[in-house]
């Protein structure tokens, strides 16, 4: 007998796939692009009227020569932008400084604009460096086929991503915009 996990929260509609991130569908509008230090992915953020796309998207050569292009997708109400920069300030508070205790791998989860987010620390996000994830716990995976299942829709970031490459920096920056309805 298989274990089948059960969400925890109301699951939301799937938003657009966006099989290619240079061919967004109709209404979809990219508001940055960055390139992933570790792995070298190509890294967009597409606002979907009031929602975040965030794709990962990367390509190589098979050993038989011909090209393989992958691009995921992790979906996120708008609101995640200023949300994950707080809550990673949060997460990152040492016990004495009324943050988690110590050892803490999740954050409790979050009401999102109607959509039940956390962060969790990420041991590998890349090559051995650590990092975090955002996940969403409204929203079903869509590399998970089987319908009975449910596994959460969630992204990774490793620290050097986020730290020294400048990817917290752009978030903050989208936050801002969005919290003055620039978005």
């Amino acid at each position: 007998m298989s274990w089948i996990q059960k969400p925890e929260y109301p699951v939301k509609e799937q938003l657009p796939r966006i099989e290619h991130h240079e061919k967004l569908p109709y209404g979809a509008v990219e508001l940055a692009r960055t390139t992933e230090p570790n792995e070298g992915d190509t890294v967009v953020f597409v606002q979907q009227r009031d929602h975040l796309s965030i794709l990962k998207a990367d390509s190589w050569l098979r050993k038989n020569g011909t090209l393989k292009y992958r691009c995921s997708q992790a979906d996120f109400p708008l609101g995640v932008l200023p949300w994950f920069a707080d809550a990673l300030t949060e997460f990152r508070k040492p016990p004495a400084q009324g943050g988690l205790h110590a050892g803490a791998m999740t954050s409790a989860d979050e009401d999102v604009e109607g959509e039940m987010l956390c962060i969790e620390r990420a041991m590998n996000a890349g090559r051995g460096v650590g990092g975090y994830t955002i996940v969403n716990w409204s929203r079903k995976s869509r590399l998970v086929p089987r319908a009975e299942h449910f596994s959460p829709q969630q992204i990774t970031f490793a620290d050097n991503f986020l730290y020294e490459a400048g990817l917290l920096d752009l978030i903050k920056d989208l936050g801002e915009k969005y919290r003055r309805g620039e978005l």
